[in-house]
């Protein structure tokens, strides 16, 4: 599906190689967010003369980039955010080379991944060649099919329809099927075959959108579904953590970067914007004035700022602050005393059970001494199970789901864990943004729009949700503007 991004990936990649052009009087720019669309918009603005104030709530740059060391040992670590980057995101990529960071390949899946589903424990492979293996009950037109194949099969002639379809025809097409959620289009499908329950729900266990059941089948399909899933894209993960990347801007910015400064109230003046914060530290109020302000705070953690005047802000603008949010998001990382499971022929766990997915790290394959499992990874709905636990009840049960593949070695090898539950950051409030069916074509035009001297970036105004490309994007778009005023 064509992106709006790829419109402007000669002219934005130009800007990370070779800066802004300088432009009008120097203005002094404040930029609510050290995650990558703040650091990159920060970054650019510099270059370009103005003076930048970065403020961040949390005490670390990257925002949704996180990787975790401690108290893990060995040089051990986990990537809490993002953890995969496609190789055809041409932004991030050119960062990435542009700092000098190494990659390694991101295996997202082999033939020996693990399917535990319907009480059934079935290779990839075994699957590949016999979908009816994990007993879904399928009518008879959906058997012997995989759930990549029957979700092809829904969704191809809609694809190729849009790709033929002249610009104003696929914004009515985007109009039309922005009303439609993920289930509700495979069940009642206007172009190919319609899928019965059954098939639905091997559709979102297998491809990861369980999760899911209220949101737009255009996100999902154009975000999650055929990035991750589709078996075509190549991922890598950058050596040593992936907050590496947000870290190589720290030598540029980190005399403009604050750090734990909760912003609890922006003032728009006719000449002014004002930014009131608190330190996290020492609950010290402080006041930060400029000609303009740059957010890349996520809406759902935006609605906790008070905004003066209300009137500063158009109506659909609150609109989307207010209905917009980010998913849940959780993960388990759990530090062993061996990496037991590379001795077992098993590759990445899909399941049913509470941890959902599971991953071997691709870092430090085969290395001797403690490692690390992805034990869990669970998002939308399915991570609201573990709202409900604490770390300790959290562990116990992802042990317990480890436990049926591996057996008691898990109890045996079992060092230490860390949850990680994006809905209680109280500065992302979620992990990334999905729309609800309606929200792509009531609100997504307005979402980046500048309002008064308030301009708006981060992966949620960008044309590629829960990437850390579409954060560039909106960093790159945002500094852009900013620029030019």
């Amino acid at each position: 599906m064509q992106r709006v991004y790829e419109e402007s990936v000669k002219e934005y990649k130009s800007y990370i190689l070779e800066g802004l052009p300088k432009f009008g009087n120097k203005k002094r720019i404040l930029i609510l967010g050290a995650g990558m669309a703040g650091l990159v918009a920060g970054s650019l603005l510099k270059k370009a003369g103005h003076d930048v104030v970065i403020l961040e709530g949390n005490d670390r740059v990257g925002g949704r980039v996180h990787t975790i060391r401690e108290p893990f040992t060995n040089g051990n670590y986990i990537d809490v955010g993002a953890m995969r980057i496609p190789k055809n995101h041409q932004y991030v990529q050119t960062y990435i080379a542009k700092f000098g960071l190494s990659t390694n390949p991101f295996i997202n899946s082999k033939p020996n991944d693990l399917f535990m589903i319907n009480g059934q424990k079935v290779f990839r492979s075994e699957y590949e060649q016999n979908p009816d293996l994990l007993q879904f009950h399928l009518l008879p037109h959906e058997r012997g099919k995989t759930a990549k194949q029957l979700f092809l099969d829904a969704v191809q002639p809609f694809l190729d329809l849009y790709r033929s379809s002249s610009d104003q025809e696929k914004k009515k097409l985007e109009d039309q099927f922005s009303n439609f959620s993920m289930g509700e289009y495979l069940r009642n499908n206007p172009y190919g075959p319609s899928m019965s329950n059954h098939a639905v729900r091997m559709i979102k266990l297998l491809l990861g959108i369980e999760g899911f059941p209220e949101f737009s089948f255009l996100d999902i399909l154009i975000d999650i579904t055929f990035p991750i899933f589709n078996g075509q894209t190549e991922f890598v993960e950058i050596q040593g953590g992936n907050d590496r990347l947000p870290h190589a801007f720290l030598p540029e910015l980190i005399d403009n970067i604050y750090f734990e400064q909760k912003v609890t109230k922006i003032v728009h003046n006719h000449n002014r914007v004002t930014v009131h914060t608190e330190d996290q530290r020492f609950s010290k109020p402080s006041c930060w004035s400029g000609d303009l302000l740059l957010t890349t705070v996520p809406f759902s953690a935006f609605q906790f700022i008070d905004i003066f005047p209300f009137g500063c802000l158009s109506l659909k603008k609150w609109q989307a602050i207010r209905e917009v949010i980010n998913v849940p998001a959780v993960k388990i990382g759990i530090e062993f005393k061996s990496r037991f499971w590379e001795r077992y022929p098993v590759g990445n766990l899909i399941s049913d059970l509470p941890i959902r997915f599971a991953y071997q790290a691709s870092h430090h394959q085969g290395m001797p001494g403690p490692g690390i499992l992805l034990a869990s990874y669970t998002w939308g709905q399915n991570a609201l199970l573990f709202n409900s636990l604490g770390q300790k009840e959290a562990t116990k049960q992802v042990l317990e789901n480890l436990a049926r593949v591996y057996g008691n070695v898990v109890y045996e090898e079992y060092m230490q864990s860390v949850v990680y539950n994006w809905s209680q950051n109280p500065f992302s409030a979620g992990c990334f943004t999905l729309f609800t069916p309606g929200q792509s074509r009531d609100l997504e035009d307005v979402m980046p729009l500048p309002e008064g001297r308030i301009h708006f970036a981060g992966e949620q105004t960008s044309s590629y949700h829960g990437w850390i490309e579409g954060a560039i994007e909106s960093g790159i778009r945002a500094a852009k503007e900013m620029n030019h005023r």
